[in-house]
């Protein structure tokens, strides 16, 4: 009945979700910050229920630190079912007040959420949680995005008829 070759989420952000709120229902509500001593030692090797998702994406937050692992509970940890999803200037201004030792700017959030949001991503594609992406290397990137921009310099909106345009007047 279960496909092997189905993941369990779409994406991390999705796993995150479903992890905070089973957090929540587990705690009866009263929820506090997530520490680092909470997350598993080690990772199951077959989810077969929500217990084991829920173990399983808590070991792939191993090796975040004190204020990564806030940053996710801030961001995808709602107080109660039904409650949106919180800002990035949300979080900025409860990071304040959590650590008022830190000046939090709102891109310090955006690149602390980046890397923590990686870290879980590697840990679900390597449990085969989530689907693997096959990543481009940077000299393709670079190539498309160049090509791209010369495309759209040279030709205006027309694209690449203009170029064909002009190299069929030419001969």
């Amino acid at each position: 009945m279960f496909d092997e070759d189905k993941t369990r989420f779409r994406r991390a952000e999705e796993a995150l979700r479903f992890y905070f709120r089973l957090r929540e229902l587990l705690h009866s509500g009263r929820t506090s910050r997530l520490v680092a001593e909470e997350l598993p030692a080690d990772a199951c090797t077959m989810a077969a229920n929500a217990i084991d998702d829920y173990q399983c994406i808590g070991w792939c937050m191993q090796g975040l630190d004190e204020i990564a692992l806030w940053l996710l509970s801030e961001l995808y940890g709602p107080s109660g079912f039904g409650v949106r999803r919180r800002t990035f200037s949300q979080a900025c201004k409860a990071g304040k007040l959590e650590f008022p030792e830190r000046n939090f700017r709102l891109r310090e959030i955006g690149m602390i959420h980046g890397h923590a949001l990686g870290v879980v991503k590697r840990g679900l594609g390597r449990l085969g949680m989530i689907p693997v992406r096959h990543l481009q290397s940077v000299h393709d990137r670079r190539r498309r995005i160049r090509t791209a921009g010369k495309r759209g310099h040279y030709h205006g909106r027309r694209g690449g008829q203009a170029g064909i345009i002009r190299a069929r007047r030419v001969r």
